[in-house]
């Protein structure tokens, strides 16, 4: 079964040979995550390089996400242990070394606390209360039982901490990093536009051209989402901190609204975060992990993610098999509607045109080939999801590793010598030639025609019976 949603699987130890890559591409993997949180530049920049040797030499287009670590807050636990907390008991957090039941955070955060605050580690696992504080410590207390281990991380909901978008370690991952390396950047913990600016700035810097996948986690930045999303490339919704920073009750109505804001602004959005967690460990999913992938995909998701179930888990490449069966079932159910007239000049309008054809047509149309130089004309159509795959031809290999995320879009890396705009005839004999499409489908070919020019408008639908 083929499908139309993307997978991002998130590649580590248990996923870093050629040969389980190959499987995970066969799998229906289509973008390639590096999570910096984990080792060094090093062995990420080598990685990258394998996944791509692998996916050229089998002609896919696979992306390359490179996910920053961002301002993280973790504790550290004296001699790198753990200690026991039991329900009424109390502990402190330190900006000095820690002692028996302390952990260590940044002087800022501890600045930052203040009485009658609730904080979290663990992803939520523990919580804490704090009843008192002093100049370089809070006492806090437990009100259950727990057990607090070093270097995780610590979540601080509702509270404003001035803290910077990017890490050293964020800066060194890119330095590393050219625009054949990576396709896309995914920026942690965003609050506002400015995060987005200063990672924009710091890739100016490094000649880099790659996409900005801004990470909604907290509330701040769905405060801000609007803005967000317009002055992101993509957006991903990171549900593991994101369900720690606001309360649990919103995260599934906060994915809902996230991803109808961004089909709405033709912006590709991925639903992240043990969405097959148990297969960690079991070679089958839970049912209500079947139900959350293919709620993800009732939502309109451009793409599900894998984290852990791909990096250190026991059956990776039957986890992105699992999501792109669940994909590809559910996805004839879903929903496909007219959106919103988006800011795209001539690009929204023929979009809106094109999907309108295809959703009065009474004839089955086989096949949308959109040929495209910037990649936006297959982008705004994919909003609407229509029925069909998209096949987007593009002599950008940029542009083509980009479109690798985007929903129903199968893109196509051709030379652009390869093509003659003159007529419909030249054009379908070209698609012919590049076996794009074959004879006995019915087409909608979605081109700019005429002669040949370095800014050609995409001004032009053809709806064909290819002889």
């Amino acid at each position: 079964m083929s499908k139309l949603t993307k997978i991002v699987a998130t590649l580590g130890p248990a996923t870093e040979t050629a040969e389980v890559m190959e499987d995970l591409i066969k799998a229906g993997m289509n973008i390639a995550r590096f999570n910096t949180k984990h080792g060094t530049p090093e062995w990420h920049l080598e990685r990258i390089h394998r996944v791509k040797d692998v996916a050229k030499k089998m002609g896919k287009s696979v992306g390359v996400l490179l996910d920053l670590q961002g301002p993280e807050i973790r504790i550290n636990v004296k001699d790198g242990g753990s200690f026991e907390l039991k329900a009424g008991e109390t502990a402190k957090f330190v900006s000095t070394e820690p002692g028996d039941k302390e952990m260590s955070i940044p002087a800022n955060v501890i600045e930052a606390l203040q009485v009658g605050d609730t904080v979290s580690t663990d992803d939520g696992a523990c919580e804490y209360k704090v009843i008192k504080k002093d100049k370089t410590s809070v006492t806090v207390e437990s009100p259950t039982n727990i057990t607090v281990k070093h270097r995780k991380t610590m979540n601080t909901p509702g509270i404003s901490i001035d803290m910077p978008s990017l890490i050293p370690n964020d800066l060194v991952q890119l330095d590393n990093m050219t625009d054949d390396d990576i396709d896309f950047v995914g920026l942690s913990f965003v609050r506002d536009t400015k995060d987005i600016a200063i990672l924009r700035d710091e890739l100016k810097k490094r000649g880099l051209h790659t996409d900005v996948v801004a990470k909604i986690e907290n509330q701040s930045a769905i405060d801000n989402l609007d803005e967000i999303i317009a002055a992101s490339d993509a957006v991903m919704v990171a549900r593991g901190d994101l369900a720690v920073e606001v309360p649990f009750e919103r995260l599934a109505y906060y994915q809902k609204m996230i991803i109808e804001k961004c089909r709405n602004a033709g912006k590709p959005v991925i639903t992240a975060t043990q969405m097959l967690k148990s297969m960690t460990f079991e070679p089958r999913p839970t049912r209500a992990e079947v139900s959350d992938v293919a709620n993800a995909i009732y939502d309109g998701t451009d793409a599900v993610m894998l984290s852990e179930e791909t990096t250190i888990g026991k059956y990776p490449v039957q986890c992105v098999e699992t999501q792109a069966k669940i994909a590809a079932y559910n996805e004839p159910f879903t929903e496909n509607y007219l959106w919103d007239w988006a800011d795209d000049g001539d690009v929204s309008a023929i979009t809106h045109a094109a999907f309108s054809l295809l959703d009065s047509s009474k004839e089955q149309v086989d096949l949308v080939v959109c040929l495209t130089a910037s990649g936006r004309t297959a982008r705004q159509l994919s909003r609407f999801r229509p029925d069909v795959q998209i096949k987007a031809v593009t002599c950008d290999k940029t542009v083509y590793n980009k479109l690798a995320l985007v929903y129903g879009v199968d893109p196509i890396l051709t030379s652009d010598k390869s093509f003659d705009y003159s007529s419909e005839k030249s054009i379908i004999d070209n698609l012919k030639d590049n076996k794009v499409v074959k004879s006995g489908q019915k087409v909608l070919i979605i081109a700019g025609m005429g002669e040949k020019t370095a800014a050609r408008k995409t001004d032009s639908l053809l709806l064909v019976d290819v002889k």
